[in-house]
């Protein structure tokens, strides 16, 4: 998946695993013995995962802008000292990351909630990325949401996706939109819109929240991704295929 779709940066397009066997093949690195070594998670795959990340700092007296290649805009421009982030999806995905993470260490639903939040919410920021891309070369078909052009996020899905990729559409069947359904459920009955005081989870009910995010987070990324044939992070790759949690009792 690392070499196929993740963002490299080598100009060479692995269609097959055959191709990426050969290209490690020709750097004298074998692929089986590279499997065994890389059953450990915490590993960074060589050539095939960039370890860069969305937010960049910048340094005392430094200035950094994002600037539209194709338009020439200027996005946003920062004066150091400070950080920039090139993609808000990504950024987003990142303290999602984290979060998860932290809910694994700490046994916390607080931090799967926070996980959740952002986990969302990245999603949404990818289409409005492609939404962006969309309209800055269709000026007579622009496809707006605004406070007096309200679309549902469902419509995006499965109107506007088709609209942008060429009639492509998101394949549901597959548990990635399903347990993005869920997650969803949880950031709205939960974080965004509270009706209760408190709130109840079992440690089984945790576990399998946080590994839905595999699937109804990065899962779902990744199906979106491979839709518009953009590269993706390698983050969230990495969060797909990340090690199963699971809940182990101890008789003492």
């Amino acid at each position: 998946m690392l070499a196929k779709h993740s963002n490299h940066g080598d100009k060479v397009t692995f269609r097959t695993d055959a191709d990426a066997k050969r290209y490690l093949a020709q750097r004298s690195i074998d692929f089986q013995t590279l499997v065994g070594q890389y059953r450990n998670f915490n590993e960074s795959v060589p050539y095939f995962e960039n370890l860069v990340g969305s937010i960049w700092s910048i340094s005392p007296g430094a200035k950094v802008g994002l600037v539209d290649r194709q338009t020439g805009e200027k996005k946003f421009e920062v004066h150091g000292p400070g950080t920039i982030s090139m993609s808000t999806y990504w950024a987003h995905f990142e303290t999602a990351w984290k979060a998860r993470n932290n809910a694994v260490e700490r046994i916390s639903f607080p931090e799967l909630q926070v996980a959740i939040v952002y986990g969302v919410a990245c999603i949404e920021a990818y289409i409005n990325h492609r939404v962006e891309l969309w309209n800055r070369d269709n000026a007579q078909d622009r496809l707006i949401d605004s406070p007096t052009n309200k679309v549902r996020f469902d419509d995006k899905i499965d109107v506007w996706i088709p609209k942008m990729t060429g009639g492509k559409k998101l394949d549901k069947s597959a548990p990635n939109w399903m347990h993005f359904q869920e997650l969803r459920k949880v950031r709205d009955h939960l974080s965004i819109h509270p009706k209760s005081v408190g709130f109840d989870s079992s440690f089984w009910e945790l576990a399998e929240k946080i590994n839905n995010f595999r699937t109804g987070i990065a899962g779902f990324l990744i199906q979106l991704h491979v839709l518009f044939n953009e590269r993706i992070p390698a983050i969230i790759i990495r969060a797909f295929y990340a090690p199963e949690v699971e809940v182990v009792e101890v008789n003492l």
